[in-house]
């Protein structure tokens, strides 16, 4: 992660100054849709990798430790392909609203070679389990832009996440060693939480523009309490006057802890990997 943010401040500070030069102001040339219009569109596919932990007052056979490391031990820690989509209105000259949405699930059934006791449950290996977790992210972002001027535009802004999380287990399971009947044990929450941002665009033609945006939140309150950094370093072309592409780089790192009746645990989820979209522009 320190890579990436090393890198996100180097394109700033270095696209910063090769456009020191200019004045601000309203343009006087033709430029990238994503510096001066109105409404921007995005939507396409996130293939993200993955890194994922749950914990539910659970043990995995005499481990101490309480986190079942879902991507690990049900092998979902490759590719999981998903839907992104991003749409900001430019309401002023200096004032955008953006909204934001991801998500992605997966599941899979493996025979363990130890036993697994979880969320009150003792789970029978022979029988085969099936494991999976699902993640969507919702976010609404006020914007302001701090420096404009021909090729470039900086700006930041506080925003609201609404990220919601699932975790199961299912599979021949027994209770404080009864009799084995056939059990679904999940964990899910929905986690409210602000955020503050920044974002640069740098576009040294009408048709390429450079883009770098970070998220950043932490909160603790009541009985929930976390932190995520969001990061996307990224590239578009605009291929017709309305239409373009892009390619992105996204990562997504989310820590919570949850003391609620229907869940009593952490959860860790890392996301990173390209996102491919296609851009509409009015």
């Amino acid at each position: 992660m320190k890579r990436i943010i090393t890198f996100v401040f180097i394109f700033i500070v270095g696209s910063s100054i090769m456009n020191s030069q200019e004045i601000d102001g309203k343009s006087t040339s033709v430029q990238h849709p994503i510096l001066k219009d109105k409404f921007l569109f995005r939507a396409g596919l996130f293939s993200p990798f993955n890194n994922m932990t749950f914990r539910a007052d659970g043990v995995i056979d005499t481990d101490l430790s309480e986190e079942l490391a879902f991507d690990k031990r049900f092998g979902l820690d490759g590719v999981q392909s998903s839907f992104t989509f991003n749409f900001t209105w430019r309401f002023s000259r200096n004032y955008s609203v953006s909204a934001d949405y991801f998500s992605v699930s997966t599941s899979k059934t493996v025979t363990f070679g130890d036993d697994i006791h979880w969320n009150g449950k003792d789970f029978d290996i022979s029988a085969g389990i099936r494991g999976g977790y699902a993640f969507s992210l919702y976010k609404i972002f006020f914007g302001r832009v701090i420096s404009k001027g021909e090729k470039h535009e900086l700006g930041g802004g506080i925003g609201f996440h609404v990220v919601k999380v699932k975790g199961f287990i299912e599979g021949y399971a027994s209770i404080n060693n009864g009799t084995a009947s056939f059990e679904r044990s999940k964990v899910d929450a929905a986690l409210p939480l602000p955020n503050i941002g920044f974002w640069y665009f740098w576009a040294p033609t009408e048709k390429w523009a450079f883009t770098a945006r970070a998220d950043w939140f932490g909160i603790s309150i009541s009985n929930i309490s976390g932190n995520l950094w969001n990061l996307n370093p990224g590239v578009s072309y605009q291929a017709f006057e309305h239409f373009g592409v892009s390619v992105e780089y996204k990562y997504l790192n989310l820590e919570a802890e949850v003391d609620k009746e229907s869940w009593k645990g952490n959860v860790g989820m890392v996301f990173y990997g390209p996102s491919f979209t296609v851009t509409a522009n009015l």
